[in-house]
């Protein structure tokens, strides 16, 4: 594999390294080709991620597996429920709601660029007991057996973070 970060990906990466007035959590590439990678984990969705499970944690109706292949290093995971469904996600928290709007608009972007004009977005309100807890950026394949793959944006009471999610979008 060669060394050389896409294009798109490079516009994340910066996004995710963007601060405001605090001290940036430090976000770096766990892998060499973002892109490729994305796509290659997109179509192991059904197998349930399982060449990308590393340690696990059980929990009453989940197991979170540590992710082998790192997209964002140290900070994806392999979701499974008990019902057999599984996700991908790479997770950060933010500093404060400028970085993870930062952060929330380069990865809508990088992925849109990433996996081609022919999936469809759509934006929308995320809403947590009634209120509004955020934004999430939801992109739909043409091909019903492709997983969703989602960024949002969670605010909640003094915190932000940002998630991107590989995986049945009623899930998350």
């Amino acid at each position: 594999m060669t060394n050389r970060t896409p294009q798109p990906f490079i516009a994340m990466i910066l996004g995710l390294a963007l601060t405001g007035c605090s001290a940036p959590q430090k976000l770096t590439l766990g892998v060499d080709d973002p892109c490729a990678s994305l796509k290659v984990i997109i179509a192991d969705y059904p197998s349930g991620f399982a060449q990308y499970r590393g340690s696990a944690t059980n929990f009453n109706a989940m197991t979170v597996f540590s992710a082998k292949e790192q997209i964002i290093k140290g900070h994806c995971e392999v979701w499974s429920w008990a019902n057999n469904d599984s996700a991908y996600v790479c997770s950060a928290n933010t500093p404060n709601d400028e970085v993870a709007t930062a952060r929330y608009n380069a990865a809508v972007s990088s992925i849109s660029q990433c996996i081609g004009n022919t999936w469809e977005s759509a934006e929308r309100d995320r809403v947590r007991d009634g209120e509004k807890a955020g934004v999430a950026t939801h992109f739909k394949s043409p091909d019903p057996a492709d997983p969703d793959v989602s960024v949002h944006r969670v605010a909640t009471r003094g915190s932000s973070s940002v998630y991107v999610y590989v995986g049945k979008s009623g899930d998350f």
